[in-house]
């Protein structure tokens, strides 16, 4: 009862996705393959999935903390409550067993101390597994919501989804220094970090060095420039031998191996 009224009260998405677990506080879905695909960077979405490694989903959730205030940058939580954790593990040892592996979809509230019942702080993030490791993409973390009357949860578990794209701002720390990071597109010099994905335990996805938290501005280095052709190594190797900051012998050698090059 409670999928069907999903489905008949959310956005087309809904059919992309289907309740297979549940309880007060906590909702998980499978996700359709042409729909997940479509939501992560486009490096992760071409990884073959597995769910061998779903077991170790809440030894990573641990890990992971969030900025709890907006001024305060050192001012962080555990994301999720360990109240959620034996759930979590009930329902990764679930899954794993699957004969056909999918993608999931979490959702988790937490009630409002002041106002339990009609305010809630929403988290919902896909779970990706492969062979090696799992990849986190968060797409709400503790969105503050509020309703007019008493909610139920097919109120707090309605999911609107959204185009994923990187949060450029420090929302998650990782403590897990050994095996997390968040996740970088090498293919992008600038903003480049998505500090709404972690990445556990895939080497071709961790960046090196790996990233525990988003940078502040004057941590980040900018890329040192590339050569974009050997006619412009050439001409600076030629401005080096006339300085005489190196020999011709070296000034020839160097030649040589850039004219390979070609």
């Amino acid at each position: 009862m409670l999928l069907i009224f999903f489905i008949t009260d959310c956005s087309s998405f809904a059919s992309k996705i289907k309740l297979i677990d549940s309880s007060a506080s906590l909702a998980f879905f499978e996700v359709e393959e042409d729909e997940w695909r479509k939501i992560f960077p486009n490096e992760v979405s071409k990884l073959n999935i597995d769910t061998i490694k779903f077991t170790e989903l809440p030894n990573v959730l641990k890990s992971i903390q969030y900025k709890r205030g907006v001024l305060a940058y050192e001012d962080w939580e555990v994301l999720v409550p360990e109240a959620y954790l034996p759930e979590i593990q009930k329902f990764a040892e679930k899954v794993v067993t699957n004969k056909e592996p999918k993608v999931y979809l979490c959702i988790f509230k937490l009630d409002d101390i002041l106002a339990p019942n009609v305010k809630i702080l929403k988290t919902s993030f896909y779970i990706l597994g492969t062979e090696e490791g799992l990849v986190l993409l968060f797409h709400e973390i503790n969105t503050n919501i509020s309703f007019q009357t008493q909610y139920s949860f097919e109120d707090w578990v309605i999911f609107h989804p959204s185009p994923i794209k990187p949060i450029y701002r420090p929302e998650l720390w990782l403590r897990d220094k050994q095996h997390t990071s968040l996740y970088k597109d090498k293919l992008v010099s600038k903003n480049g970090i998505y500090g709404n994905v972690v990445v556990y335990q895939i080497p071709e996805l961790i960046p090196n060095p790996p990233l525990y938290k988003y940078p502040k501005e004057e941590e980040v280095i900018a890329p040192v420039e590339q050569w974009k052709s050997v006619p412009e190594k050439l001409k600076a190797l030629e401005e080096m031998r006339k300085n005489q900051l190196i020999t011709d012998e070296e000034y020839n050698r160097k030649k040589t191996e850039l004219l390979k090059e070609f």
